[in-house]
């Protein structure tokens, strides 16, 4: 893995808004890794008739409104082009199909192996954050 100063763990709603956000906070390296195939979380696994409970003038994330009728309810497809978008149009580095084994510290730095065996750089040029963005986790 390349140098990091921020690597964020998932790339759903929360790694993406995340991602986008970071630059504003003095990031400005940021690697996202994701352990599926693509960005959006959840979202491509969930049943084909889900709709959000909000409607869409409450779901875009930072910087990009969500498209069509600002009243409407969007359904799962929707909300998975809409997270593939957001993607491609974020600075950050985004890995897919990285699962990751092992977050560890050292020495006020943070070390990332993922189970394909990469390992973000030793040494002074080590992360200075690692987030999990999915609520079953908190911020390392």
């Amino acid at each position: 893995m390349e140098h990091a100063d921020l690597i964020l763990l998932g790339a759903g709603q929360s790694g993406l808004a995340t991602a986008a956000l970071a630059p504003r906070h003095g990031f400005t390296r940021i690697l996202v890794l994701e352990g599926a195939e693509e960005p959006g979380g959840s979202w491509p696994r969930y049943y084909d008739s889900l709709t959000l409970f909000s409607p869409a003038r409450y779901s875009s994330l930072p910087g990009m409104r969500f498209p069509g009728d600002l009243d409407r309810y969007p359904r799962r497809d929707e909300v998975v082009g809409y997270l593939r978008d957001y993607a491609r149009r974020l600075s950050a580095d985004i890995r897919t199909s990285t699962t990751v084994t092992a977050v560890t510290r050292q020495d006020g730095t943070w070390s990332v192996r993922a189970d394909d065996g990469r390992e973000s750089p030793r040494g002074p040029s080590w992360p200075r954050s690692v987030t999990t963005a999915h609520p079953l986790f908190r911020t390392l």
